[in-house]
């Protein structure tokens, strides 16, 4: 970036009154009118929100789905990347859900046939339970012997314990393919994720910007894809150091597009950043449009004059005229020391020391 200056910027339209600067005439007198001072700044038009799409995945670009100039909404298609390994693991993915979600059906072969185990011991129990009481009374009475009765009793011990045990292992059946379903059901949500990934969509509302990848290219994960831009036009400036202390949020600024050289459009900082650019090597403001133009293209290039200082009606003399030390050097070659305010390359503000009825000479400062 060019070194940056400060200038005299004179806006005849807006202001009213348009100076001419300095001729080299030998003698001056000074001039009442309107001095602004101005900061030069350079920068681009760029938008509120703006950020890059990125791939998230490596693969060859299939299908562009928009192009520079379009508008999107948030959540739009923007481009889709070639996954065919990751399409075959997604596959996978879902058919092991579906498998695991069978599985966990009433009606499976799995569940079926543990239901109807437990059921067969609950069954087994009943009948082995009635036939225990039924020989709980015939050893009392002697009409069937101990050995029988101790035989029944275990049979009928043994019935209850297969029915905890069927029970115990329907209920783990169940709880084994509630937890292979989850895990399948979490295998396929990141499987899912993975192939969004080769899905690229919109982040916000905007436009596309830019297109930095054609269909077919080879694209890496990181890599950007396209710039998306949304909210208001504004206009980012770079400041020299020298300029920055004089920046204030709300001073007026006069942008000249260099799209639209014929016009000057009128903006207001809002922005003034705390540090250093390095890569652009100077300071960073930003200014909000306050007459838009009607038409705007992002990264439009531009020059803008920041209004740091602005007085009406004050006594100014050419700034060839003044000498070092301030001051100026009258038509009789009498040195006079004067009282400057603000200063541009092409006038400066006499405060004290002179009156507009007194000639100036051009000092000739090999003489001096």
């Amino acid at each position: 970036m060019n070194t940056l200056n400060r200038f005299h910027f004179l806006i005849s339209a807006i202001l009213g009154t348009f100076f001419i600067g300095c001729q080299p005439n030998e003698t001056t007198q000074p001039v009442s009118q309107d001095l602004i001072d101005a900061v030069f700044a350079s920068g681009y038009v760029t938008t509120a929100h703006e950020y890059l799409v990125t791939a998230n995945a490596e693969g060859f670009l299939l299908t562009a789905l928009v192009e520079e100039g379009d508008q999107v909404k948030k959540g739009d298609q923007l481009f889709v990347i070639s996954n065919n390994v990751q399409t075959e693991q997604l596959q996978n993915a879902q058919a092991n859900y579906e498998f695991a979600k069978d599985r966990l059906q009433p009606n499976s072969p799995e569940i079926q046939q543990s239901q109807l185990r437990w059921e067969q011991s609950q069954w087994q129990l009943e009948s082995d339970e009635k036939n225990y009481k039924r020989y709980q009374q015939l050893v009392k009475t002697g009409a069937v012997s101990q050995v029988e009765f101790d035989r029944v009793e275990v049979q009928y011990e043994n019935a209850r314990r297969n029915v905890a045990i069927a029970q115990k292992s329907h209920e783990d059946l169940l709880a084994n393919l509630q937890l292979n379903l989850d895990n399948a059901r979490t295998q396929l949500i990141v499987e899912q994720e993975k192939n969004g990934d080769y899905v690229l969509t919109a982040a916000i509302d905007g436009m596309v910007i830019s297109v930095h990848e054609q269909e077919g290219a080879l694209v890496r994960r990181g890599s950007p894809v396209a710039k998306i831009g949304g909210g208001l036009h504004m206009v980012k400036l770079f400041v020299a150091e020298e300029d920055v202390n004089l920046l204030e949020t709300g001073q007026t600024t006069y942008i000249s597009l260099n799209t639209d050289k014929a016009n000057l459009y009128q903006a207001e900082i809002s922005r003034v950043f705390p540090s250093f650019d390095e890569q652009e090597q100077s300071f960073l403001a930003e200014a909000q449009f306050v007459e838009k133009p009607s038409k705007l293209f992002s990264n439009t290039q531009l020059q803008a004059n920041i209004v740091v200082a602005e007085k009406k009606d004050v006594i100014t003399v050419p700034t060839t005229f003044l000498l070092k030390g301030d001051s100026v050097l009258l038509k009789d070659k009498k040195k006079v020391a004067v009282e400057v305010g603000i200063r541009n390359p092409d006038w400066v503000e006499v405060v004290q020391g002179l009156s507009v009825d007194q000639t100036l000479l051009l000092p000739n400062f090999k003489e001096l």
